[in-house]
C-alpha cells in the first residue's frame, strides 16, 4: 500500500511539474495595426493611420516574458491634401500571459522606447516673373518635409486564440500609445500626444519549455 501511494504521489508531482513548465520559450507576432493619432490640435488635426508591427517575446516563465516590438503606420492624405505622414516605433518591456493551457489566452504588456515621425507635403505652383520676361506656364511641384524623434510608450493587452501548439490568431489587441515629441505650435517644446492602437494578426509559438 505504501508503494502504491508513493507511485501515485510521484506521478502527480511529475504531472504538476510538466504542466507548470509547459509554455513556449519564444513567441513571434506579425500583424496589422490601426492607429488613431492625436497630434497638437493647434497645429494639425487628429487622423487615422494603417500599418503593421512585429513582436518577439522571450518567456522567462509560464506567466512573464520580455517583448521587443517594431512597427510603423502611415497616412497618405490628410483633409484632402497630399500630406504623407509616417510614424515608426521601436519598444521593449514586460509582457504577461494568462490561461496558457486554454485555447483562449489573454495577455497584457507595457512597452517603452522611441518613435520617429516624418511628414511631407506636396506643393504645386506656377512660376511668375515681371514683364517683359516670359514666364513658363508649366506648374512645378516641390515636397517639403519635417521629421521628429521622441519618447514612446504602449500599455494594453489583448487575446490570442490557439489553433495549434505553434500557431495562434490574435483577433483583437488594444494599446494606449503615448508619444512625446517636439511640436511646431509650442516653440519646439516636447508635448505628450495620447494615441490609440488596435491590432490583429498571427502569433507563432516555439521552443516549448
Amino acid at each position: 500500500m505504501k508503494t502504491y501511494f508513493a507511485v501515485v504521489a510521484t506521478s502527480l508531482a511529475l504531472a504538476f511539474t510538466a504542466g507548470a513548465t509547459d509554455f513556449p520559450k519564444y513567441e513571434t507576432f506579425l500583424g496589422y495595426n490601426f492607429v488613431r493619432f492625436n497630434p497638437d490640435l493647434n497645429f494639425g488635426p487628429s487622423f487615422n493611420a494603417n500599418g503593421g508591427s512585429g513582436q518577439f517575446v522571450y518567456n522567462f516563465s509560464k506567466w512573464a516574458g520580455v517583448a521587443v516590438e517594431a512597427g510603423a503606420s502611415t497616412k497618405g492624405v490628410l483633409n484632402g491634401l497630399d500630406v504623407d505622414t509616417t510614424v515608426a516605433h521601436l519598444m521593449a518591456g514586460p509582457r504577461f500571459s494568462f490561461m496558457r493551457h486554454s485555447k483562449i489566452m489573454p495577455y497584457g504588456e507595457v512597452l517603452f522606447g522611441g518613435a520617429y515621425a516624418t511628414s511631407s507635403m506636396k506643393i504645386s505652383a506656377i512660376p511668375v516673373a515681371a514683364p517683359p520676361i516670359v514666364t513658363n506656364p508649366t506648374p512645378i511641384s516641390v515636397r517639403i518635409q519635417a521629421s521628429n524623434t521622441g519618447f514612446a510608450m504602449m500599455a494594453g493587452g489583448g487575446v490570442d486564440y490557439k489553433f495549434s501548439k505553434h500557431v495562434a490568431f490574435r483577433p483583437f489587441g488594444a494599446d494606449y500609445y503615448l508619444t512625446r515629441m517636439p511640436t511646431f505650435a509650442n516653440n519646439g517644446n516636447d508635448q505628450n500626444r495620447n494615441n490609440w492602437r488596435l491590432l490583429a494578426g498571427f502569433n507563432f509559438l516555439f521552443g516549448e519549455r
